[in-house]
């Protein structure tokens, strides 16, 4: 399971629904900035969507195969 850091900035103090921010996936250089609640979820949607997509794509990349153990006599 992979953490993700999530800050969220008002960008007004008389609109409380004014919001920019930005969603980083930890031990990752990604980052996804939004400008609203919508772009909130948005984001939080790609970067679980990603994280999935990458999962999938190393359970398809890799073989787990024990070395041959030959024994000489």
């Amino acid at each position: 399971m992979e953490s993700l850091i999530i800050r969220i900035y008002r960008r007004s103090h008389t609109a409380s629904e004014e919001i920019a921010g930005l969603v980083e996936t930890v031990g990752t250089d990604e980052k996804r900035v939004f400008q609203s609640f919508s772009g909130l979820i948005t984001a939080l949607e790609d970067a679980v969507l990603h994280r999935d997509d990458e999962a999938e794509n190393i359970a398809e990349h890799d073989t787990y195969s024990t070395p041959d153990k030959k024994q000489t006599g």
